[in-house]
């Protein structure tokens, strides 16, 4: 098992070889470890048993220092473990497994939230889709939870850009009312459980750093979808997903980076941006993060009230990455 730091930013990513059509994807997984080794473990070891062979597995440790690089390196000898310097965010982390993933030579990377559990059938079926169309670059499975497996967390999401509003299609379903379907094209899907195709992502570079945690897969998959790729659910894959492991679902950072993030996508990739319709999609943003601290959110609510003023000031003042609760 091999052990990296976190490197200069790399050099421009370069196409890989040209492969024959009868010859095998090369799949490569990559799983973000941040002080979840317990988790992460469980995740790697069923991605292992898929019956779909991968390449190689890749997990990041991104900057936990709490012993989770030696216990993974103990449990885990199977893979290649990266150890990042410091916690640069999902998309840090994630975007130091993808160049090695590259690097190995892959044709796909499975990017796995630590969180998961991926049953035997799940990573053939993603492949199988995604091998379908030549214009289909992201796919991903159907979520649902992983201690309660009936009810579905997400079929993907859809995103709109005139009022800013995104939502996990599915979510709070039972998974047994689903009518059944192959592919469905949505907007995006949840980076906890993702295939993407090399050319993705050398036509549109890695995950966005700024936001830290949260609405990177979003940016993602639109930057993608802007680019001419697809992006859809496979109704025949399922992984089960813990969720808000690693930051709590009762934390502050939540609404910080929610609200934070939410405004920093929709400035990205406004297709207006004149003065009134930037101050409007401010405006829709904020009203329905402050309808979630109210009416959803299970932070209490004056924390979650300070966390969306600080997440608003931060991104008009241009502030992103970790942000200020650490």
């Amino acid at each position: 098992m091999r052990r990296h730091e976190k490197t200069p930013p790399a050099p421009p990513i370069q196409p890989g070889p040209v492969r024959h059509p009868e010859r095998s994807s090369r799949i490569v997984a990559v799983v973000l470890n941040y002080r979840t080794p317990h988790d992460t473990i469980r995740a790697v070891r069923s991605v292992e048993a898929s019956h779909c062979p991968l390449s190689a597995v890749i997990v990041v440790d991104n900057g936990s220092e709490d012993g989770s690089a030696d216990l993974l390196a103990r449990e885990l000898p199977g893979t290649e473990l990266m150890v990042a310097v410091e916690n640069g965010g999902f998309s840090a982390g994630c975007n130091l497994g993808i160049r090695e993933a590259l690097r190995l030579g892959a044709d796909r990377v499975l990017l796995l939230n630590s969180d998961v559990v991926v049953p035997p059938d799940a990573v053939g079926a993603l492949e199988h889709m995604l091998g379908c169309s030549p214009d289909l670059g992201i796919v991903a499975p159907i979520l649902v939870s992983r201690s309660h497996p009936d009810a579905v967390q997400s079929l993907g999401i859809s995103y709109s850009a005139t009022t800013c509003r995104m939502w996990h299609h599915g979510y709070g379903a039972l998974r047994t009312t689903l009518p059944p379907f192959e592919l469905r094209d949505v907007d995006g899907v949840s980076g906890c459980a993702m295939l993407i195709k090399r050319e993705v992502i050398e036509r549109i570079g890695l995950l966005t750093e700024e936001y830290f945690f949260g609405f990177e897969d979003l940016d993602f998959c639109l930057r993608a979808r802007i680019a001419g790729f697809r992006t859809a659910c496979v109704g025949t894959a399922v992984v089960l997903h813990e969720g808000s492991v690693s930051i709590g679902r009762k934390s502050l950072r939540r609404i910080y980076f929610a609200t934070r993030n939410h405004l920093l996508l929709a400035s990205r990739l406004a297709t207006r941006r004149s003065p009134f319709a930037s101050s409007a999609r401010a405006v829709a943003i904020v009203t329905l993060n402050l309808a979630h601290v109210l009416l959803t959110s299970d932070v209490p609510f004056q924390n979650g009230l300070r966390g969306l003023v600080r997440g608003v000031r931060d991104h008009f003042a241009g502030r992103y990455g970790p942000g200020p609760y650490q």
